[in-house]
């Protein structure tokens, strides 16, 4: 398949350069730049809006960035949604969206995870960022995480609620086997993974700008690539009681695999553009929710629930 003639959007990176010694690491974070997305905005209706019924779309969003979602085990029509400056929540399975309590200046949410154990519990990690909810998202409160550094990059939580993996550009993955309490340095990754996605058996997958989509089979402590895709990669999830199943969000489209990474499939999508979110229902493997980005910056969400088969508003 040829992805040259793909439509792009114009790129906006920022480049850390953090320093230990004689050790210098690159992170780097990529984000979509809104044409007249307004994240001050006093409600999430300057933010979000309707999405076109004709082609199945939920809703769209103009925030300044696309960073992460969640879906809620017990409650499939409660959704996530983080970005540079906060997170949204919906509350009819992604037509319409309202602010949650994290929603200032700087309260990045490059990475969120809903608790599958207990759906009250949520997390949220960014730049210089580390939240915590007990009401499922609706209000949020700011801790601080035991980690050597408080710049994070991809978050994920696994079936069992407690075992939690983060990505520290310049330090690694770092798992935490008591829901955060506590953490401990797994593997080296590329500096430029922006998410982490978990399953059972210890499956862990990171995905890297420029380098691929990598899988862990033994919690983190080891990662290798899967069948390369052309970038670069945005995004990645996986259905949590089943890790071989698992999505790519490229600059390109969608991606699909059902052999853990081996080979892999392209989605098609009623809207073209890159595709920097993707979240599967941690209790439908088939119910997959995307967002695909415009050439004018607007992020289009939209729903599946026959494993990407099709996408309509249902």
């Amino acid at each position: 398949m040829t992805e040259s003639a793909d439509r792009k959007i114009p790129l906006r990176w920022w480049v850390g350069v953090p320093a230990m010694g004689l050790m210098v690491a690159f992170a780097l974070v990529i984000v979509f730049k809104v044409v007249g997305g307004s994240s001050s905005a006093a409600n999430a209706d300057a933010l979000t809006g309707p999405g076109d019924v004709s082609i199945g779309e939920l809703s769209q969003i103009r925030t300044s960035d696309f960073h992460s979602m969640a879906i809620s085990a017990t409650e499939p029509a409660v959704i996530l949604y983080g970005y540079h400056n906060g997170i949204l929540m919906s509350e009819d399975g992604g037509r319409t969206w309202h602010r949650t309590t994290l929603s200032g200046q700087g309260d990045d949410a490059m990475g969120i995870g809903i608790s599958i154990a207990d759906p009250n519990s949520a997390f949220a990690v960014g730049h210089g960022t580390f939240f915590e909810s007990a009401d499922g998202g609706k209000t949020w409160t700011r801790t601080q995480a035991r980690l050597p550094s408080s710049d994070i990059h991809g978050l994920a939580i696994a079936p069992d609620g407690r075992q939690m993996y983060v990505h520290l550009p310049g330090f690694g993955v770092y798992r935490s086997d008591d829901a955060g309490q506590n953490w401990r340095r797994m593997a080296s990754v590329p500096s430029d993974v922006m998410q982490l996605a978990a399953s059972t058996g210890n499956v862990v997958y990171a995905a890297s700008v420029q380098g691929g989509i990598f899988r862990s089979n033994d919690g983190g402590a080891t990662f290798r690539p899967t069948a390369p895709l052309s970038g670069p990669i945005l995004s990645v999830a996986t259905y949590a009681f089943d890790g071989n199943l698992v999505y790519a969000g490229t600059q390109s489209g969608l991606f699909s695999s059902d052999d853990g990474g081996t080979t892999w499939t392209r989605r098609t999508l009623p809207a073209n553009g890159p595709i920097p979110v993707v979240t599967v229902n941690p209790d439908d493997a088939h119910d997959i929710i995307a967002v695909t980005v415009s050439s004018d910056g607007v992020g289009h969400v939209f729903r599946s629930r026959d494993g990407a088969a099709t996408w309509k508003r249902s």
